[in-house]
């Protein structure tokens, strides 16, 4: 990920831990997902940044 990317993610994962969710990402190996949501044993992968941001204002979060 460039630097705008990375910035975009941490923005995105802290606005998931108010939300009570991880955004985490996945090993570079992983060919299901480049990220995931994470919460109580429930993981949802993200096929982008982008997905990210729908699901966090799915689940009441983002602006």
């Amino acid at each position: 990920m460039n630097a705008a990317d990375e910035k975009r993610f941490a923005t995105l994962a802290a606005q998931f831990a108010l939300c009570g969710h991880a955004l985490i990402k996945a090993k570079p190996d992983d060919q299901q997902a480049p990220f995931y949501a994470v919460r109580w044993g429930w993981i949802k992968p993200l096929a982008s940044l982008d997905a990210a941001e729908r699901l966090l204002r799915k689940i009441g979060g983002g602006h």
